[in-house]
This record gives C-alpha cells, structure tokens and sequence, in this order.
C-alpha cells in the first residue's frame, strides 16, 4: 500500500477509504462489503455509544427512517443528533427520544415533538439551536475543509451574545443550568458602503451521517426527489461514514450522470429500504363538489384582512418566502395583475397550491410541512443552496409569523425560557437576508 506522510484525521480517512478500495479490488465485494449493505441493521452496526450523528430530512419528508429504527433496536445511547428538525413525538427521531438513547441535540426546529420538548425542560437533554440556514451551511463548510465562516444570520441575538439555554435543571424547576456561550464576531462591509456585524461559526461534522435518497448505485451516487432532497445532501458530505437509505437500488451505469445530486465519493454505504411515505400535514385544496364553504367567523374575517394587507407588498416579479401559519395564506390574495415565485427554505421555487385530495405527494412539501404542488417551471434543491439564495438577498419579501414584535422592527418567535421551545427555524436567516419583512400576527 502506498505509504501515509502524514496523520491526522482528513490522511486517516483518505487511508482507510483507499485501503477499502484495494481489498475490493483484490477480494471481491462480496467478502470486503464494498459499498452495499444487506440491511439497514448491518449498516449501521458499528455505530457505538456516544457517536454524533448527522440525520438528513425535514419534517417527515426525507427522513433515513429505516437506519434511525435500526440505530433504536442496536440500543446505543448517549448519542449526538445533528438535524434540522427532530421529527414527531411517534417518527422519525422521535423513536429515538421515546427510548432515551439521544442525550445532545443541535438543531434549528424543534416544535413538533412533544416527547423531546418534556425531556429537555426536565433537564434531560442538551440542546443547542441552531439558525437553519446556518446549520446547513456549518455541515456544508465542513464537506468542503471550510473551518468556519462568518454570517450575519443571528448578529444582535443570542447566538452572538450567548445566554440561550442549553440545558435545564433536572429538579422540575426549569433553572438553566448551561447557556450558550456567546460567538466571535466582526464587522464587514456591506455593498453601498455600510458595515455591519458579522458572526463568525465553526464548521459541523459528525461520526456518521445518514441520509435518504430515491434512487442510488452501488459507487454510491444518489439521486433525490423533489423536496425530499432537502438537508441531505449538505449531510452526507460532512459525515465520516456516510450512510444512505434508497428507495431504488440501480445497478453501476443506470443514474444519468448528469443528473447525480450527491457523487459517491461521499458515501461510504448504502442500502435499500422501504418507502415510507409519511405525509406529517396532509393539506388539500377544497373539493369544488363539495357545495359552498361554510360561514366565515370574526376570527376568519380578521385573518383574511390581515394576509389582504400583507399581499400588497408585494410587486410584480418577487420572489417570496412565505412562513407557516397565516403567510401561507397570503398567496391567495395576491392581485391578478402582480406574478410572483414562492420559494420554501426546504428546497423548491415555484411553490404551487395544495393539491386536491388523491394527488398529494409524501415528497412534495412547503416549509410548513403541507402538501403543495409544483407550478410549471418550478425547481428542487437542496437546504444549502435554498439558504445561499436567502442570505445572498436573492429573495424579495419576506413575511413571517411571530409572538412578539416591537414598535423598531424587532420580533421574537421561537422561544420563552423555561416554558416553550420551538426553534427559530430558518426566520433568522430570512430576517438578516436585507428582503423586505413583513410580519403577520393576531395578537
């Protein structure tokens, strides 16, 4: 074998990925394994007690289910969960924090999981949240031998400043017993002259990466499909052992290389599972044939005046970035006379309406998690390059939902200390793009 110069982790892994090659080569997939798992159980068997794990998917929609179920049944804890979102109370991650085996987290939204929020307010996990956009970006940079970049996303908050729980008190109390600590930072100039603050984040690996894709070979390459493709692809690069579920398992020669989204050169397993086809907010376009909608009441009314106000921000030619709750409603009232693209941070442009009941798509999803269908010219992409398109300022508007705004702009919306914790998601991002903000509350 040629000989290693020098040790460190980036030789160490170059080594070993090549000595792997060689004893496929001179033995035989069958007996060195190659690429190619029989079972999401034999993939990840060696996967040990207080690994860090990066986890691809968002929502429920492009989850690597099958491996997180065989990471449950190994029965190794003290894990590290690197993710975007920790999945529902009954799926996804979820299974993992039903048994205990997860005892830090970093993630950007962690709203829609019951067990993991009673488990941290009671002290039982670590957490560390995380803008989206930067979480994504952290796993990019740390595929690419980036240590670190500087972002305004989070300038001004408790990311830059520190003070956000970490952890709390095991004694019922909710005291916080670990608080973010606060990042280095700098000052930039923007275009135009002006300067501002900077914060500076350090690249994210982990110890193995999972990942989904619809369709992969034995090198490795995987294809994903439409909004599935989300947070996979920034993950699979930054793992040490990239492991991806597929769908489909093609023979060598089959993927069109042009269309590869992830090459094999970042992965090291893969193997077939089933499709799960979990939809987590199954939302449908109302049935013509059904008769009229019923009545609106003053709570209807005054949120339909509400978005009313708010799509007449918009101009001709935007592209918008709707967040959950009300703004979703927003594209209904747009003027005939003004055309605009919406784009989800989880990955698409040329956002359509929800479908009717009958051709909804597990793959195809907003940011909310809703169902939605592709408008004609409409594009699929993965986390990081959605986010690029936020923090370049290449989106238009914004409009967000929030618990508090104040009379200068600023707004709060993703945690109260102590009581709630739901992820600020990708708002920072969008807030800190320079798009035009606009937010929309009842209260």
């Amino acid at each position: 074998l040629p000989t290693i110069t020098r040790f460190g982790p980036a030789s160490m892994r170059a080594g070993t990925r090549l000595l792997r090659k060689l004893l496929h080569r001179r033995l035989g997939s069958t007996l060195a394994g190659g690429k190619v798992y029989s079972s999401p159980a034999e993939a990840v068997a060696d996967v040990p007690a207080g690994a860090k794990l990066l986890v691809g998917g968002f929502g429920l929609s492009g989850v690597p289910e099958n491996l997180i179920s065989a990471i449950r049944d190994l029965g190794v804890d003290r894990l590290t969960v690197v993710s975007s979102n920790v999945g529902t109370g009954e799926r996804g991650l979820g299974l993992l924090f039903q048994t205990g085996q997860i005892s830090r987290v970093i993630s950007a939204y962690v709203g829609e999981n019951d067990v993991f929020e009673r488990q941290f307010l009671n002290g039982q996990i670590e957490v560390e949240l995380v803008p989206m956009g930067t979480l994504a970006e952290r796993m990019r940079c740390a595929g690419a031998g980036i240590p670190a970049f500087y972002t305004r996303t989070g300038a001004g908050t408790l990311v830059q400043h520190g003070g956000m729980p970490q952890r709390y008190s095991a004694d019922g109390a909710r005291t916080v017993v670990q608080a973010s600590p606060p990042r280095e930072s700098r000052r930039f100039a923007l275009p135009g002259g002006d300067h501002a603050e900077f914060v500076m984040e350090e690249a994210l690996s982990g110890d193995f990466a999972l990942v989904h894709a619809w369709r992969g070979d034995p090198e490795g390459n995987l294809v994903y499909r439409k909004t599935a493709r989300n947070h996979n692809p920034p993950v699979a690069t930054a793992g040490k052992v990239t492991i991806a579920e597929v769908e489909e398992l093609v023979p060598a020669g089959s993927l069109d290389p042009d269309l590869v989204h992830t090459p094999g050169i970042y992965v090291d397993r893969v193997v077939q599972a089933p499709r799960m086809g979990l939809i987590e907010r199954l939302t449908l376009a109302a049935d013509p044939a059904a008769g009229p909608a019923a009545a609106k009441g003053p709570a209807d009314v005054l949120r339909e005046r509400i978005v009313r106000r708010a799509a007449l921000e918009f101009r001709d030619g935007d592209y918008v970035n709707l967040g959950i709750g009300l703004p979703t409603l927003v594209s209904n009232f747009v003027p005939a006379s003004v055309h605009i693209t919406l784009q989800a941070e989880n990955g698409m442009l040329g956002v359509g309406p929800f479908p009717r009941s009958g051709s909804e798509d597990c793959d195809l999803i907003n940011a909310g998690k809703q169902t939605v269908t592709a408008l004609p010219g409409a594009s699929f992409f993965g986390a990081d390059t959605s986010f690029a398109m936020i923090r370049g300022g290449h989106c238009d508007v914004t409009v967000l939902g929030s618990m508090q705004v104040a009379a200068n702009g600023d707004m709060s919306n993703y945690l109260i200390p102590g009581k709630l914790v739901k992820g600020m998601g990708g708002a920072m991002d969008l807030v800190a793009s320079g798009s035009r903000g606009v937010v929309t509350m009842e209260h």
